[in-house]
Protein backbone atom coordinates (compact mmCIF):
# COMPACT_ATOMS: atom_id res chain seq x y z
CA UNK A 1 0.00 0.00 0.00
CA UNK A 2 2.91 2.35 0.77
CA UNK A 3 4.36 1.78 -2.68
CA UNK A 4 0.95 2.46 -4.21
CA UNK A 5 0.61 5.71 -2.26
CA UNK A 6 4.06 6.88 -3.31
CA UNK A 7 3.35 5.95 -6.91
CA UNK A 8 -0.01 7.74 -6.74
CA UNK A 9 1.57 10.93 -5.39
CA UNK A 10 4.35 10.81 -7.96
CA UNK A 11 1.97 10.29 -10.88
CA UNK A 12 -0.33 13.01 -9.55
CA UNK A 13 2.57 15.48 -9.43
CA UNK A 14 3.62 14.46 -12.93
CA UNK A 15 0.08 15.06 -14.16
CA UNK A 16 -0.02 18.52 -12.56
CA UNK A 17 3.33 19.40 -14.13
CA UNK A 18 2.16 18.33 -17.58
CA UNK A 19 -1.07 20.27 -17.14
CA UNK A 20 0.82 23.48 -16.33
CA UNK A 21 3.05 23.05 -19.37
CA UNK A 22 0.07 22.35 -21.64
CA UNK A 23 -1.54 25.64 -20.68
CA UNK A 24 1.66 27.47 -21.62
CA UNK A 25 1.73 26.12 -25.19
CA UNK A 26 -1.01 28.49 -26.54
CA UNK A 27 0.74 31.45 -24.90
CA UNK A 28 4.01 30.41 -26.57
CA UNK A 29 2.19 30.01 -29.90
CA UNK A 30 0.56 33.44 -29.69
CA UNK A 31 3.86 35.09 -28.79
CA UNK A 32 5.68 33.32 -31.63
CA UNK A 33 3.00 34.04 -34.23
CA UNK A 34 2.48 37.65 -33.16
CA UNK A 35 6.20 38.38 -33.26
CA UNK A 36 6.64 36.81 -36.69
CA UNK A 37 3.61 38.60 -38.16
CA UNK A 38 4.82 41.90 -36.76
CA UNK A 39 8.23 41.25 -38.33
CA UNK A 40 6.57 40.65 -41.70
CA UNK A 41 4.62 43.92 -41.43
CA UNK A 42 7.81 45.93 -40.91
CA UNK A 43 9.74 44.52 -43.88
CA UNK A 44 9.76 46.84 -46.90
CA UNK A 45 10.96 44.53 -49.63
CA UNK A 46 12.69 41.26 -48.81
CA UNK A 47 10.67 38.36 -50.26
CA UNK A 48 13.03 35.70 -48.88
CA UNK A 49 12.83 36.99 -45.31
CA UNK A 50 9.05 37.45 -45.50
CA UNK A 51 8.70 33.87 -46.76
CA UNK A 52 10.93 32.49 -44.00
CA UNK A 53 8.99 34.29 -41.27
CA UNK A 54 5.58 33.22 -42.57
CA UNK A 55 6.71 29.61 -43.08
CA UNK A 56 8.13 29.62 -39.54
CA UNK A 57 4.75 30.81 -38.25
CA UNK A 58 2.96 28.16 -40.32
CA UNK A 59 5.09 25.17 -39.29
CA UNK A 60 5.57 26.49 -35.75
CA UNK A 61 1.84 26.39 -35.08
CA UNK A 62 1.50 22.94 -36.60
CA UNK A 63 4.40 21.62 -34.50
CA UNK A 64 3.01 23.16 -31.33
CA UNK A 65 -0.40 21.62 -32.03
CA UNK A 66 1.32 18.24 -32.31
CA UNK A 67 3.11 18.85 -29.01
CA UNK A 68 -0.21 19.79 -27.43
CA UNK A 69 -1.85 16.58 -28.66
CA UNK A 70 1.03 14.52 -27.32
CA UNK A 71 0.88 16.23 -23.92
CA UNK A 72 -2.87 15.63 -23.68
CA UNK A 73 -2.43 11.96 -24.59
CA UNK A 74 0.19 11.43 -21.89
CA UNK A 75 -2.00 13.30 -19.40
CA UNK A 76 -4.86 10.97 -20.35
CA UNK A 77 -2.68 7.97 -19.52
CA UNK A 78 -1.95 9.43 -16.07
CA UNK A 79 -5.66 10.13 -15.53
CA UNK A 80 -6.55 6.52 -16.39
CA UNK A 81 -3.96 5.24 -13.94
CA UNK A 82 -5.11 7.62 -11.18
CA UNK A 83 -8.71 6.48 -11.73
CA UNK A 84 -7.74 2.82 -11.41
CA UNK A 85 -5.59 3.51 -8.34
CA UNK A 86 -8.34 5.41 -6.50
CA UNK A 87 -11.67 4.92 -8.20
CA UNK A 88 -13.63 6.20 -5.21
CA UNK A 89 -11.70 9.49 -4.95
CA UNK A 90 -11.49 10.08 -8.69
CA UNK A 91 -13.50 13.08 -9.88
CA UNK A 92 -15.41 12.29 -13.08
CA UNK A 93 -15.96 15.54 -15.01
CA UNK A 94 -17.64 13.85 -17.94
CA UNK A 95 -21.03 13.62 -16.23
CA UNK A 96 -23.38 16.21 -17.68
CA UNK A 97 -26.91 17.40 -17.06
CA UNK A 98 -29.79 17.21 -19.52
CA UNK A 99 -29.39 20.94 -20.17
CA UNK A 100 -26.04 20.41 -21.87
CA UNK A 101 -26.61 16.97 -23.34
CA UNK A 102 -26.53 18.37 -26.87
CA UNK A 103 -23.09 19.94 -26.32
CA UNK A 104 -21.90 16.70 -24.78
CA UNK A 105 -22.82 14.85 -27.94
CA UNK A 106 -21.25 17.56 -30.07
CA UNK A 107 -17.90 17.60 -28.31
CA UNK A 108 -16.07 15.18 -26.02
CA UNK A 109 -15.98 17.40 -22.95
CA UNK A 110 -12.86 15.96 -21.33
CA UNK A 111 -10.86 17.06 -24.41
CA UNK A 112 -12.60 20.37 -25.07
CA UNK A 113 -9.61 22.50 -24.02
CA UNK A 114 -7.26 20.49 -26.19
CA UNK A 115 -9.64 20.74 -29.14
CA UNK A 116 -10.09 24.49 -28.83
CA UNK A 117 -6.36 25.10 -28.44
CA UNK A 118 -5.59 22.99 -31.52
CA UNK A 119 -8.25 24.80 -33.55
CA UNK A 120 -6.64 28.11 -32.61
CA UNK A 121 -3.18 26.87 -33.63
CA UNK A 122 -4.46 25.43 -36.91
CA UNK A 123 -6.26 28.69 -37.67
CA UNK A 124 -3.06 30.69 -37.05
CA UNK A 125 -1.14 28.30 -39.33
CA UNK A 126 -3.79 28.65 -42.05
CA UNK A 127 -3.69 32.46 -41.80
CA UNK A 128 0.10 32.42 -42.21
CA UNK A 129 -0.24 30.25 -45.31
CA UNK A 130 -2.95 32.53 -46.76
CA UNK A 131 -0.81 35.63 -46.18
CA UNK A 132 2.21 33.95 -47.79
CA UNK A 133 0.24 32.92 -50.89
CA UNK A 134 -1.34 36.37 -51.15
CA UNK A 135 2.04 38.05 -50.77
CA UNK A 136 3.54 36.12 -53.67
CA UNK A 137 0.43 36.53 -55.83
CA UNK A 138 0.70 40.29 -55.34
CA UNK A 139 4.39 40.30 -56.25
CA UNK A 140 3.94 38.19 -59.35
CA UNK A 141 0.86 40.06 -60.51
CA UNK A 142 -1.25 36.89 -60.45
CA UNK A 143 -4.21 38.39 -58.59
CA UNK A 144 -5.25 40.74 -61.38
CA UNK A 145 -3.46 40.41 -64.66
CA UNK A 146 -5.58 43.21 -66.10
CA UNK A 147 -4.54 45.86 -63.58
CA UNK A 148 -3.48 48.30 -66.29
CA UNK A 149 -7.03 48.24 -67.67
CA UNK A 150 -8.36 48.45 -64.12
CA UNK A 151 -6.34 51.59 -63.49
CA UNK A 152 -7.60 53.25 -66.68
CA UNK A 153 -11.17 52.37 -65.77
CA UNK A 154 -10.71 53.78 -62.27
CA UNK A 155 -9.34 57.10 -63.51
CA UNK A 156 -12.00 57.32 -66.20
CA UNK A 157 -14.69 56.99 -63.54
CA UNK A 158 -13.14 59.27 -60.91
CA UNK A 159 -11.34 61.90 -62.99
CA UNK A 160 -13.41 64.86 -61.80
CA UNK A 161 -13.27 63.81 -58.15
CA UNK A 162 -9.50 63.30 -58.24
CA UNK A 163 -8.81 66.63 -59.89
CA UNK A 164 -9.48 68.70 -56.76
CA UNK A 165 -6.88 66.82 -54.73
CA UNK A 166 -4.21 66.81 -57.44
CA UNK A 167 -4.66 70.44 -58.40
CA UNK A 168 -4.51 71.56 -54.75
CA UNK A 169 -0.80 70.67 -54.60
CA UNK A 170 1.56 73.04 -56.41
CA UNK A 171 4.18 71.76 -58.82
CA UNK A 172 6.94 73.41 -56.76
CA UNK A 173 5.76 71.60 -53.61
CA UNK A 174 5.51 68.25 -55.34
CA UNK A 175 8.85 68.39 -57.21
CA UNK A 176 11.19 71.05 -55.79
CA UNK A 177 14.29 69.64 -57.51
CA UNK A 178 12.53 69.41 -60.85
CA UNK A 179 11.16 72.96 -60.58
CA UNK A 180 14.68 74.24 -59.92
CA UNK A 181 16.14 72.23 -62.81
CA UNK A 182 13.56 73.43 -65.29
CA UNK A 183 13.91 77.02 -64.12
CA UNK A 184 17.66 76.90 -64.68
CA UNK A 185 17.45 75.47 -68.20
CA UNK A 186 19.37 77.62 -70.72
CA UNK A 187 16.89 76.98 -73.54
CA UNK A 188 13.35 75.71 -74.04
CA UNK A 189 13.26 71.96 -73.54
CA UNK A 190 11.19 69.29 -75.22
CA UNK A 191 9.42 67.58 -72.31
CA UNK A 192 7.23 64.48 -72.22
CA UNK A 193 4.93 63.85 -69.24
CA UNK A 194 3.91 60.18 -69.10
CA UNK A 195 0.80 59.74 -66.98
CA UNK A 196 -0.04 63.44 -67.04
CA UNK A 197 -3.27 63.09 -65.05
CA UNK A 198 -5.02 66.45 -64.58
CA UNK A 199 -2.27 68.27 -66.47
CA UNK A 200 -1.00 70.23 -63.48
CA UNK A 201 2.66 69.46 -64.17
CA UNK A 202 2.42 69.75 -67.96
CA UNK A 203 0.70 73.13 -67.71
CA UNK A 204 3.28 74.49 -65.25
CA UNK A 205 6.14 73.45 -67.54
CA UNK A 206 4.51 74.74 -70.72
CA UNK A 207 3.72 78.09 -69.09
CA UNK A 208 7.44 78.56 -68.55
CA UNK A 209 8.24 78.32 -72.22
CA UNK A 210 9.04 74.65 -72.69
CA UNK A 211 7.63 72.44 -75.44
CA UNK A 212 5.23 70.08 -73.68
CA UNK A 213 3.63 66.76 -74.66
CA UNK A 214 1.33 65.22 -72.06
CA UNK A 215 0.33 61.54 -72.33
CA UNK A 216 -2.31 59.69 -70.34
CA UNK A 217 -4.25 56.49 -71.05
CA UNK A 218 -7.49 57.83 -69.51
CA UNK A 219 -9.59 59.90 -71.88
CA UNK A 220 -11.54 61.31 -68.95
CA UNK A 221 -8.37 62.57 -67.29
CA UNK A 222 -7.25 64.16 -70.55
CA UNK A 223 -10.60 65.90 -70.89
CA UNK A 224 -10.33 67.26 -67.35
CA UNK A 225 -6.75 68.38 -68.05
CA UNK A 226 -7.70 70.17 -71.26
CA UNK A 227 -10.59 71.95 -69.53
CA UNK A 228 -8.54 73.00 -66.51
CA UNK A 229 -5.52 74.15 -68.53
CA UNK A 230 -7.06 75.29 -71.79
CA UNK A 231 -4.74 78.31 -71.96
CA UNK A 232 -1.55 76.24 -71.80
CA UNK A 233 0.22 75.22 -75.01
CA UNK A 234 0.31 71.50 -74.27
CA UNK A 235 -0.07 68.71 -76.82
CA UNK A 236 -2.48 66.23 -75.21
CA UNK A 237 -2.06 62.60 -76.29
CA UNK A 238 -3.91 59.43 -75.27
CA UNK A 239 -1.41 56.59 -74.99
CA UNK A 240 0.11 54.26 -72.42
CA UNK A 241 3.22 52.39 -71.42
CA UNK A 242 4.89 50.10 -72.26
CA UNK A 243 4.20 50.84 -75.95
CA UNK A 244 3.66 54.61 -76.31
CA UNK A 245 2.94 53.78 -79.93
CA UNK A 246 0.72 56.68 -80.97
CA UNK A 247 1.62 58.51 -84.17
CA UNK A 248 2.41 61.68 -82.20
CA UNK A 249 5.35 59.89 -80.57
CA UNK A 250 6.50 57.83 -83.56
CA UNK A 251 9.57 59.95 -84.38
CA UNK A 252 9.69 62.08 -81.25
CA UNK A 253 12.56 62.58 -78.85
CA UNK A 254 12.75 64.58 -75.64
CA UNK A 255 15.23 66.39 -73.43
CA UNK A 256 13.26 65.43 -70.33
CA UNK A 257 10.68 62.74 -69.58
CA UNK A 258 8.50 62.79 -66.47
CA UNK A 259 7.46 59.46 -65.01
CA UNK A 260 5.68 60.57 -61.86
CA UNK A 261 3.24 58.31 -59.95
CA UNK A 262 3.15 55.91 -62.90
CA UNK A 263 5.39 52.97 -62.11
CA UNK A 264 2.96 51.26 -59.71
CA UNK A 265 0.52 50.90 -62.64
CA UNK A 266 3.03 49.06 -64.86
CA UNK A 267 2.73 45.28 -64.65
CA UNK A 268 6.00 43.58 -63.61
CA UNK A 269 6.21 41.72 -66.93
CA UNK A 270 5.96 45.03 -68.82
CA UNK A 271 8.55 47.03 -66.89
CA UNK A 272 11.60 46.10 -68.98
CA UNK A 273 9.77 47.05 -72.18
CA UNK A 274 8.54 50.29 -70.58
CA UNK A 275 12.08 51.34 -69.60
CA UNK A 276 13.39 50.44 -73.05
CA UNK A 277 10.69 52.59 -74.67
CA UNK A 278 11.41 55.50 -72.35
CA UNK A 279 15.09 55.25 -73.19
CA UNK A 280 14.36 55.26 -76.91
CA UNK A 281 12.45 58.55 -76.53
CA UNK A 282 15.21 60.25 -74.53
CA UNK A 283 17.74 62.42 -76.32
CA UNK A 284 21.46 62.07 -75.54
CA UNK A 285 22.15 64.23 -72.51
CA UNK A 286 18.51 64.18 -71.48
CA UNK A 287 17.09 62.88 -68.23
CA UNK A 288 14.09 61.03 -66.86
CA UNK A 289 12.58 62.28 -63.63
CA UNK A 290 10.64 59.49 -61.88
CA UNK A 291 8.81 59.29 -58.58
CA UNK A 292 7.69 55.92 -57.23
CA UNK A 293 4.97 55.33 -54.71
CA UNK A 294 5.76 53.20 -51.68
CA UNK A 295 2.79 51.87 -49.76
CA UNK A 296 -0.01 49.31 -49.80
CA UNK A 297 -1.34 47.97 -53.07
CA UNK A 298 -4.63 49.51 -54.17
CA UNK A 299 -6.38 46.94 -56.32
CA UNK A 300 -9.21 49.32 -57.17
CA UNK A 301 -6.69 51.63 -58.84
CA UNK A 302 -4.95 48.73 -60.54
CA UNK A 303 -1.58 49.01 -58.81
CA UNK A 304 1.23 46.50 -58.43
CA UNK A 305 3.87 46.06 -55.77
CA UNK A 306 6.99 48.15 -56.37
CA UNK A 307 10.14 48.85 -54.39
CA UNK A 308 12.91 51.38 -54.71
CA UNK A 309 15.75 48.79 -54.92
CA UNK A 310 13.96 46.86 -57.67
CA UNK A 311 13.27 50.04 -59.64
CA UNK A 312 16.93 51.07 -59.45
CA UNK A 313 18.09 47.59 -60.49
CA UNK A 314 15.70 47.48 -63.44
CA UNK A 315 16.66 50.99 -64.59
CA UNK A 316 20.36 50.20 -64.42
CA UNK A 317 19.81 46.99 -66.37
CA UNK A 318 18.01 49.07 -69.03
CA UNK A 319 21.08 51.23 -69.50
CA UNK A 320 20.38 54.15 -67.17
CA UNK A 321 22.51 55.81 -64.54
CA UNK A 322 20.26 56.35 -61.51
CA UNK A 323 20.66 59.22 -59.04
CA UNK A 324 18.35 59.50 -55.99
CA UNK A 325 16.66 62.90 -55.72
CA UNK A 326 15.02 62.62 -52.31
CA UNK A 327 12.35 60.99 -50.17
CA UNK A 328 9.01 62.70 -49.68
CA UNK A 329 5.85 62.21 -47.60
CA UNK A 330 2.54 61.95 -49.37
CA UNK A 331 1.31 65.49 -50.03
CA UNK A 332 -2.31 64.29 -50.00
CA UNK A 333 -1.89 63.20 -46.39
CA UNK A 334 -2.12 59.41 -46.80
CA UNK A 335 -0.19 58.08 -43.77
CA UNK A 336 0.88 54.74 -45.30
CA UNK A 337 2.12 56.25 -48.55
CA UNK A 338 5.53 57.82 -49.22
CA UNK A 339 7.53 58.67 -52.34
CA UNK A 340 11.06 58.35 -53.67
CA UNK A 341 12.39 60.46 -56.52
CA UNK A 342 15.08 59.43 -59.00
CA UNK A 343 16.79 61.01 -61.98
CA UNK A 344 17.77 58.67 -64.81
CA UNK A 345 20.27 59.45 -67.54
CA UNK A 346 21.42 57.30 -70.42
CA UNK A 347 24.83 55.79 -69.85
CA UNK A 348 25.55 56.19 -73.57
CA UNK A 349 24.58 59.90 -73.46
CA UNK A 350 26.89 62.53 -74.92
CA UNK A 351 26.95 66.26 -74.22
CA UNK A 352 25.05 68.34 -71.71
CA UNK A 353 21.66 68.16 -73.38
CA UNK A 354 19.08 69.69 -71.07
CA UNK A 355 21.37 71.96 -69.11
Amino acid sequence: MGLTKEAYEQNYLQFRSLNQIMWQIPVLAMTLTGGLWFGVSTIDDDPLLVSILLLTAFFGNLVLSGVLLRFRHVMGCYLDWLKRADSEGYVNASTVSEAVIFMYRFCNLDKTVRTLFCCMLWWAAACSAIVLVGYWCDRLGDIDLGSSDASVSYYDQHAAALADGYESVSFESAYPYLAQKLGAAARPLHVLDVGAGTGRDASWIADRGHNMVAVDPSQSMLTVAQNLHAESSVAWVQDRLPDLSTTALANASFDMILLNAVWMHIAPQDRDAALARIKSLLRPGGSVFATIRLGPINEERGTYHISAPNFVTDAQAAGFTVVPRGDFPDLLGRPQVSWKAFELTRRDALGDGAE
